[in-house]
This record gives C-alpha cells, structure tokens and sequence, in this order.
C-alpha cells in the first residue's frame, strides 16, 4: 500500500514511481517508528525525567503543549532551548527527533536520536529509536553501528514480532557487508556521452537491442517535472551515440510513458503507462511492434497481465514471448511472468515463487538474451542496504537460489535496474542520487563486467535479410531456433515484413538448428553446434537467406539431419529437422517430393550408393509413419555422383555428405 501511495503520478526511476527510494525508505522507517512510539510513548510521560534540571524540564513540557495545539515551531525551539540548558535530557531528545522525523530533517533526527539513547540506553520507552537506528545506519553504510543498534533494539521484549526479524536481518546484512566488503570486485562505471546524460534532465532504465546498436531509456526533461518519455539513440558508424529523439509519437504522449523492454530483434516493444490510455489500474504494461522504422498504435496488454494494481519495469525475453514484470497486487511487490502462445494471447501471469520473491520487495526484472539468467533488485534478501541486485539462473526447470552481485555494485544505496549485453562483457545502469525527497541527478552509466559474476552462458546472434530467391524481393518469413539435443524451439521470430530482416539468439552449451519458413517457398535450415562454444569465439554472425518459391525441381539441403559415419541409423538429434521437414509437407498440401542421399567419394562406389539409399529409405519411413501419405514421397540414392562441391577438403567432404529434398 505504501509504495501504491507513492506511485501514482510518474513511472520509472527509483526517484520517481516505480522504486522505494530516499522518500520511501524515509517513510517506511517513520511510519514503523511512529508505531513503535505510539506503543510507548504513553509510558514515556508517566516516568520520571532523566534531568533534575528544573528550567529544562519546564521548556519541555511548555514544548509539549505546543505540540498539542500544533504550533510545532515555537515546540521545537522549546526543546531545542531545554536540550541546551540540559544535554542529557534524553526525552527533549526523543520529541524533537520525532518532529524532525515528521519534517523531513533526517539528519538532526538521527542526531537527537542518538543522543536519546546515549543519556538513557536502558529504557524500553526508546525502543523506536533504536529501530530507527539501525535501519538507517544500515542505508548509510555504517554497518557496525547498524548492528549495534539492533542488537540493543533485541534487548527488549517486542510485542510484534515482524520488528524482530527486520533488526535480525539488519544485523544479518551487516554480518554480510563487512565481509563483502574485504573482496571488492573491480568495477569501474563511466558515465555515457553528455548528449545521453543531459544535465538538466533525469535519464533513466537504459535498455539495448542485441545488436548493442540502438539504446532506449526513459527521461523526465527536468528534474521536478512528472512528464516521462522513451527515447532512442543509434550507434553511429564512428562508434557514438547519436542524439537522443522521443521513440516514437505514437508511443511518447503528453502524459507518463517509460520502463520499458525490447525484443532482441528491436521489433517488439513493452512498455509502462500510468494515465491517459484506456487501462486496468494505477499503472499498466502496453505493446507495440515496429515494421520498418514505424511503431504502432499501442495495445494494452490484457487482464491477463494487467490488474486494478500496478503493473510496470517488463522485461522481455530475446524471442519476444516471454514477459517478466513487476506488480504489487500482493502485499510489496513481485515478479511475474507471462507466455505468448501460438495464437498470440498472453497466459495468466504467474509469480515467479518463493525462489525470487520473498516478504520484501523485489524490482526491475532483466531476462538475459541467454533466456537463463534473471537479474532484479529486491529489499528483502540479506545485502548491502536497501534494495540489491541479485542473480538467479534457470537449471533443470526451476530458478537457482538467487545470488547477490557483490560490492561495490552493490553498496548501501537501492541498486535498482540493470541492464546486460548479449556478450555478457557490457552492464549498464542508472546512478542515481536524491537527497531526502529532492531528485539530484540521474546518469546512465556503462561498466564492464567484472568475471566473478559473468554469466555461465554467453550469447551472440545470426541476423541478416530474408529474400525470394526468385524475384530478390524482401520478404516476410517465420524463424524458429531449435535446441536439437533437447527438441525444443528456443525462439521463434518473424522477419520484417518491409525489410525482410530478422536477427535470432545463439546461446553457449547448445546445438541449433534455424529453420526458416514461409508456404509457398521452400525451407530452409542452418546448423550451428554451440555445445563447446568459447566466449572468445562468439561473434555476430550475418547470413542472408534466399527462399526459393516451391516449383517442380526445386532442392533444398536438409542440414539438421545426422548418421554416424557410414552407417544409416538416423540420430535422435535429426528429429527436429524431420518435424520441420513433415511440417513443410502439411503446408503445401499439393507437393510430392523425393528424397534423395548423397556421399563423398571416400570409399566403394556400390558402398556409397547403397548407404545414401538406406540413409534417404529411413527419412522416408520417418515421414510415412508420422501421416505423410506414401503416394507423395519418393526416395533414392545418388551416392558421389552429385556433389555439391568439390571433394578436396573434408569441409567441403562433409557438406557433400547430405540429404536433399526435391520437389516433384
């Protein structure tokens, strides 16, 4: 409910709607406090006065009955008065840091807290105080005196329990940072380009395309204004970054748009809306696709994303499919994840579990392109201060206990978003500073990744343009990356339908298979085995794909079928490329084909023509038995009689070995 409170002009930065910044930490700790002293505080005007000093005590009591009828200035200059006429007057300590607590004055509250403590260190009447001690020692970086704090605030018998376990987990984290602290890892942020990080402006929540060629963040164009907007700078060939323009006027508006994420291919956009569109609550998540260089019209995400709580801080996966966001409609917030299933409806969004979200909070989701790495902030894990970033990597079908990224990424200030390349070599993030309620700066910053916490699995991507082989036209087509070993489709994107371009992810530890598809037109398949991919190998790959319009004669190589040498046993790794290859066949209803083997020219002929026979019978019999009628199907033998290049390398040995299909 606090941070909803909070939350309901402006979306993006922990200085603005989407975190529990300064003004928040701030607040919790003084709501906790007030309840803590309204407990006692009635306790505190029976007992006797730490001071016997007679003048003090009667400006206490003057201040007192100011409070009373809320004349709270002349009350704390009464007390302020008291205090210098008798310093160890604990209780004129107590009242005034509760009313600089109230103004906003955190400084002289800590100040006339300690002081509180320090005169009467025993009495449970200051137990707040103690509370509010440690937990903002804790925000401050002194994490010996945090401890201290809460284990005097230990000492006493608590009614409410949840006040015990927040000062143990003070106590645990400053456990924690001190040790974090003896292994720093080397991170060395730099600050973007002045014509990314604008002086007078906030910028916030960067965001890349796989690509590392188009950067998006959002921005508020001054520092108190509520206004937010996306906006995009491209990679110039020189190596810098352009100047910054609003996204798109379909997307940016008059009112709050930002926090947004981006497919890999930079052609699906999510983003989060607070007012002036049609929508389910205080904040909603909205979509929007980009064909050419056009966005269009944004579309709200749906019920089963969004509710009448605050939704906001996407995160999409590489493939566009997959969507993490934040929503509070529990008590703090949560991630949760929804799925786009082939008919393009969003599932019921489901929380991620007690894995990632605990009773704290948890922010800013950030998928890996890798599809396996989640990083996000959270308040509620042992850490550094208020909100850490945190790591977590899917194995097996379930999320790893979530690992903190270490100092000083982490320190005692709300580490909230983060943002890392497909390398895995590049981080980037918000440095952002307020001061009480007051946004100071915000500034984009860039840093490498430190190796302790690189990602176990590294990604690059294969991009280019899909053509009509036929005609040259550009054109529209479907991509799907298949995890052979395992028969799983990873991704599955959707070419420009004006530029003909697509751009998919590769991921270390894996052999794929890239079908591309489009009725009417041959398939066409690519292999690439990743299974002992080094990081330093992993580079951009560009291939362009040509796709031949079905005709009588027309072949295509069937790269993702394999045999183990010299034998004909087709490998359990071939079954992707045979369901593409029976998927192909139920599209275009009306081809017939022939399948046909090929060799090199290593070995007997007659060996040769009767191994590439067997080879060619069994995918035939894999079709037949899974509904391919007979009467559409041939097949055959060619052993070395057709290669496709010459026998003189066992590169090119190997790409002769094959199987084709030829349309009849």
């Amino acid at each position: 409910m606090l941070l909803k409170l909070l939350n309901t002009t402006k979306i993006n930065s922990k200085i603005s709607l989407q975190i529990s910044s300064k003004a928040v930490q701030y607040l919790f700790v003084f709501i906790i406090s007030l309840f803590l002293n309204t407990l006692i505080f009635s306790s505190a005007q029976a007992q006797n006065y730490s001071t016997s000093n007679k003048k003090a005590i009667t400006l206490y009591e003057k201040a007192s009955e100011a409070f009373k009828i809320r004349k709270f200035e002349e009350g704390m200059n009464l007390l302020q008065k008291a205090i210098a006429k008798a310093p160890e007057f604990a209780e004129a300590h107590y009242l005034l840091a509760r009313n600089y607590q109230m103004t906003g004055k955190y400084e002289p509250m800590l100040f006339h807290y300690e002081q509180t403590v320090l005169n009467s260190p025993n009495n449970a009447s200051y137990v707040g105080a103690y509370y509010t001690l440690a937990g903002e020692q804790l925000k401050k970086g002194n994490y010996q005196k945090a401890k201290i704090y809460a284990q005097a605030f230990l000492r006493f018998d608590q009614q409410i329990k949840s006040f015990d376990k927040e000062c143990e987990r003070i106590i645990a984290c400053a456990d924690f940072s001190l040790e974090g602290m003896k292994k720093p890892l080397n991170f060395s942020p730099k600050m973007l380009a002045k014509n990314i990080n604008k002086d007078s402006v906030l910028q916030y929540f960067p965001i890349l395309s796989a690509d590392q060629n188009m950067l998006i963040f959002t921005a508020r164009a001054n520092k108190n204004g509520s206004d937010e907007n996306m906006y995009l700078s491209e990679k110039m060939p020189n190596g810098e970054w352009s100047n910054p323009k609003s996204l798109s006027e379909n997307i940016n508006s008059v009112t709050n748009e930002g926090t947004c994420s981006i497919s890999a291919d930079g052609r699906v956009l999510v983003f989060t809306a607070c007012s002036g569109r049609k929508g389910y609550g205080s904040c909603d998540l909205y979509i929007s696709e980009r064909v050419g260089n056009d966005w269009s019209e944004p579309k709200n995400l749906g019920a089963n994303i969004n509710s009448v709580s605050w939704e906001s801080q996407p995160s999409l996966s590489a493939d566009g499919k997959m969507l993490y966001f934040v929503s509070e409609r529990k008590k703090g917030n949560d991630i949760y994840v929804s799925r786009l299933d082939d008919e393009g409806n969003w599932s019921v969004a489901e929380n991620l579990g007690a894995t990632i979200n605990t009773q704290g909070s948890e922010m800013s989701p950030f998928i890996h392109v890798n599809g396996r790495t989640l990083y996000f902030a959270s308040n509620g894990r042992v850490g550094y201060g208020d909100y850490d970033l945190y790591y977590s990597n899917y194995e097996n079908g379930t999320w790893s206990e979530p690992q903190n990224l270490g100092y000083p990424i982490n320190n005692n200030e709300s580490q909230i978003s983060l943002f890392i390349t497909i390398d895995g070599k590049k981080g980037y993030y918000a440095d952002e500073k307020t001061q009480g309620n007051k946004n100071l700066y915000s500034k984009i910053m860039e840093f490498d990744m430190p190796p302790e916490i690189s990602l176990k699995q590294k990604s690059n991507y294969v991009s280019g343009t899909i053509y009509n082989a036929k005609t040259k036209e550009k054109i529209s087509a479907n991509v799907d990356l298949l995890n052979i070993l395992q028969n799983v489709r990873e991704y599955s994107v959707v070419s420009d339908m004006k530029t003909g371009s697509y751009l998919i992810v590769l991921t270390q530890g894996a052999e794929y298979a890239l079908e591309v598809h489009k009725k009417g037109f041959a398939f066409k398949s690519l292999t690439f085995n990743y299974v002992d991919k080094t990081a330093e190998s992993l580079v951009p790959i560009n291939v362009d794909i040509y796709l031949e319009p079905i005709a009588t004669g027309v072949k295509f190589i069937l790269n993702n079928i394999f045999f183990e040498s010299a034998k004909y046993d087709i490998k359990d790794k071939s079954k992707s490329e045979l369901d593409e290859l029976i998927r192909f066949m139920q599209e275009n209803e009306t081809i017939s084909g022939e399948i046909s083997g090929h060799t090199d020219n290593i070995g007997d002929d007659k060996a040769n023509i009767e191994l590439s026979l067997k080879r060619a019978k069994n995918v035939y019999d894999y079709l037949i038995k899974n509904g391919i009628e007979a009467k559409r199907l041939k097949f055959k033998g060619y052993g070395k009689t057709q290669p496709n290049k010459p026998n003189d390398t066992e590169e090119n040995r190997k790409a002769n070995r094959r199987i084709e299909f030829k349309v009849l």
